[in-house]
C-alpha cells in the first residue's frame, strides 16, 4: 500500500501516479468450471474507465501452483545435466564441513575423482555436463585455477581436514583401536628424484608409498601418510603411531611389515594395545621348531574365520602374549609351491604357521580373528586405487603426485560416509554412484514462448530409497 503525503503531492501528480499503476502489467486469476487459469494482463483507459487486456496467458493453477501448458511439438530440450549423484556427494561433503576445510577447486577435485576421473585438461568441458559448479556456487574454472589448486593444496596444512574427518566419524565409530597397512603406488613424473624399485605387483617403476589408518568397523578413513619408495614399514609404524595417539585412539592392529622389537617397545612406552603379524625370522623359528604340530592340530585349538579354519595356540612375551597360528590348507598349497621352486624340506617345517603378537585383554581366538579379519583397510586401498583412480598417478610433479593422493584421500571420506549411510541396502557405495548417475536435470524450452524451465527426471525407487537414507537425520 502506498502514501502520499497531502502537503507534497499536488493533485494532477497523484492522478498521473495512479495512472501509472494501474496501467502496469500484473498477473490475474480467471476462474472457470475446468480450473483457474494465469494471465498477464494490463489496464488501458478506454472512454475514461480502465479495462483489463489480456497479454498472454501464462497456464494453469494446480494446489496453488502456476502449471504451464505447453505443445510437445513446441518442446525443446537445451541441456542435460547429471544431476542426482553431484547432489548426493554435495550433501555429504556439507556433512563432512569439507566447503570449510578445502578450497572450491581443490573440491572439484574430490568431486570428480568420485564421479568421473576427468582429466585436468578435459575438466572444463567434464563439468559443463554436469551440476557441480552449480553446486559449489561458480561459473566456471579454467585449467590454470585448477593446476593452481593442487599446488595451494599441498602447501596448505593438511592435518587441519584429517582431525576434521576424524571428529566427524567419531561420533559414529567410537575411538578404539585403529587398521593400519601400507600401500604402493607408481607415478610417472621425473621431476622426483626416485630410483625405480619392484613394486607388490612386479612391475620396476618409480614408487611412493602411502600409508593409511581407518577404523576397524566401518573402514572409515582418518589419516594417512606419503612416504619414499624405499622406506621400510619399520620405520612408517614410528611415524604412524605419533600420529595415531593425539587423535585419542587407544591401539592399532598392523601387519607384519611393521614388526619390530622396538616398535613393540615404542607401543608398549606409549600405553598402546596392538595386535601385530610377527615375521618368522631367525629370532622366532627356533620357537616354531619346538612346537609339536599333532597337539595343537586340534579340535580344542581350531578358530572358524570367515574364509577358511586355522588352530592356535600362545605364550607370554614382552608384555603380552605371541599367539602361533597352524592353517594345515595353507601349509598344503604353500608346499607344493615350495617344492615346484626347488625348495629343501627343512625350511618347509615352517609353511602353513604364522604369528601374532599382541598386549590387549582379548583371548586367543578374538585375537586371530580381529587379525585375519582386518580386511576393512584392504578395501579401502581397493577403493583408493581402483574407483577413485589412485593408481597411476596422472600427474607429473612432485606437490601434484603429493596433492593428487590427499584429494583421493578425502574422495574415499565421502564414499565411506555413503556406504555408511546405505547400509540397509544390498549395494555397495560404488554400485550406488553408478545407479545415482542416471538423475539428470533437464533444461527445456517453449520454442513459441521462449519460455525456459528446469525438470528432474523422475527418480527410480532404488535411487529414492538412496536419496532418503542419505539425507536421513
Amino acid at each position: 500500500m502506498l502514501f502520499f503525503h497531502a502537503a507534497i503531492v499536488s493533485a494532477e501528480s497523484f492522478i498521473n501516479i495512479v495512472y501509472i499503476l494501474c496501467t502496469m502489467p500484473f498477473v490475474r486469476k480467471i476462474k472457470k468450471h475446468s480450473g483457474t487459469y494465469l494471465a498477464l494482463v494490463e489496464s488501458k483507459w478506454e472512454n475514461g474507465k480502465p479495462r483489463q487486456h489480456v497479454i498472454k496467458y501464462l497456464g494453469k493453477e494446480v494446489e496453488g501452483k502456476a502449471v504451464r501448458k505447453v505443445s510437445t511439438s513446441d518442446l525443446k530440450v537445451t541441456q542435460v545435466r547429471r544431476h542426482l549423484d553431484v547432489e548426493i556427494i554435495d550433501h555429504l561433503a556439507n556433512e563432512l564441513n569439507l566447503k570449510q576445510l578445502l578450497s572450491t577447486p581443490a573440491l572439484i577435485f574430490v568431486y570428480a575423482q568420485l564421479l568421473e576421473r576427468p582429466s585436468i585438461n578435459k575438466m572444463e568441458e567434464w563439468l559443463n555436463e554436469t551440476d557441480i559448479l552449480q553446486a559449489l556456487g561458480i561459473e566456471k574454472i579454467t585449467t590454470v585455477q585448477l593446476y593452481e589448486a593442487l599446488d595451494k593444496l599441498q602447501e596448505s596444512d593438511f592435518s587441519a581436514t584429517e582431525t576434521s574427518i576424524a571428529q566427524f566419524f567419531a561420533v559414529h565409530e567410537p575411538k578404539q583401536s585403529l587398521v593400519i597397512d601400507v600401500t604402493d603406488t607408481y607415478f610417472e613424473g621425473e621431476s622426483i628424484e626416485e630410483e625405480p624399485r619392484r613394486g607388490k605387483d612386479g612391475k620396476v617403476k618409480r614408487l611412493i608409498q602411502i600409508a593409511i589408518a581407518v577404523t576397524q568397523k566401518n573402514g572409515f578413513p582418518i589419516f594417512h601418510r606419503i612416504f619414499p619408495g624405499n622406506i621400510l614399514g619399520k620405520k612408517i609404524f614410528t611415524e604412524m603411531i605419533r600420529t595415531l595417539v593425539p587423535l585419542g585412539y587407544s591401539g592399532a592392529i598392523l601387519d607384519r611389515g611393521f614388526y619390530s622389537a622396538k616398535n613393540i617397545d615404542d607401543a608398549l612406552a606409549l600405553k598402546l594395545k596392538l595386535i601385530c603379524g610377527v615375521v618368522k625370522d631367525k629370532h622366532f623359528k627356533p620357537i616354531l621348531h619346538g612346537f609339536d604340530k599333532e597337539k595343537l592340530y586340534r579340535k580344542e585349538n581350531r578358530v572358524i574365520l570367515r574364509n577358511t579354519h586355522v588352530y592356535c595356540t600362545s605364550m607370554p612375551f614382552k608384555e603380552g602374549r605371541l599367539v602361533v597360528v597352524y592353517n594345515p590348507v595353507a601349509e598344503v598349497i604353500k608346499r607344493e609351491r615350495f617344492y615346484d621352486k626347488g625348495g629343501e624340506e627343512e625350511d618347509a617345517a615352517f609353511l602353513g604357521f604364522s604369528l601374532i603378537y599382541h598386549n590387549t585383554d582379548f583371548d586367543d581366538v578374538e585375537v586371530v580373528r580381529k587379525y585375519f579379519e582386518k580386511d576393512v583397510v584392504e578395501r579401502s586401498f581397493k577403493q583408493l586405487k581402483g574407483v577413485l583412480s589412485l593408481r597411476p598417478v596422472r600427474v607429473w610433479l612432485k606437490t601434484h603426485v603429493e596433492a593428487h593422493v590427499k584429494i583421493c584421500f578425502v574422495a574415499y571420506a565421502v564414499l565411506s560416509l555413503l556406504q555408511f549411510k546405505i547400509s540397509k541396502l544390498d549395494v555397495s557405495a560404488v554400485d550406488a554412484l553408478g545407479i545415482l548417475k542416471n538423475g539428470y536435470r533437464v533444461k527445456l524450452c517453449d520454442s513459441k514462448s521462449g519460455f525456459e524451465w528446469d525438470v528432474i527426471l523422475e527418480l527410480t525407487k532404488l535411487q529414492e530409497q538412496m536419496r532418503n537414507l542419505v539425507y536421513k537425520n
